[in-house]
């Protein structure tokens, strides 16, 4: 069995920057949690304090466009284990430090339809 993990970046604090606008769905109740990833890796890179939050850009058809270093530091790392599965947890509390925005345009590999449409020509 793979090893899951879950790497979720929260604000020190439910009161901190931009807590306005945080909500989980479907209930919309606030929450301080700032992103979240999941990772199949065996041994995936785990951040460290003084790690960075990415920020995104997106066009109009919500796809990613351009990446920079986000404005939330990583000020220390709670790790966790469940003894009854390969799942584990590492909570990422965070700050906010704004930086000037050096923002990199992401390049794009070809579309999950693109890709389909490739297997599918190979297999006829």
């Amino acid at each position: 069995m793979a090893t899951e993990t879950w790497i979720v970046y929260k604000t020190e604090s439910m009161s901190d920057r931009g807590w306005e606008e945080r909500m989980l769905m479907p209930r919309q109740s606030l929450t301080n949690i700032l992103e979240e990833n999941w990772s199949a890796e065996e041994n995936p890179k785990i951040p460290e304090p003084g790690h960075r939050t990415r920020a995104y850009k997106t066009d109009d058809e919500d796809a990613i466009t351009h990446a920079r270093e986000g404005d939330w530091v990583v000020t220390r790392v709670e790790k966790f284990a469940s003894f009854d599965t390969d799942t584990r947890i590492v909570v990422c509390y965070c700050k906010y430090e704004a930086i000037d925005p050096q923002w990199e345009e992401v390049s794009r590999g070809a579309s999950a339809n693109e890709l389909l449409e490739a297997v599918e020509a190979v297999e006829v």
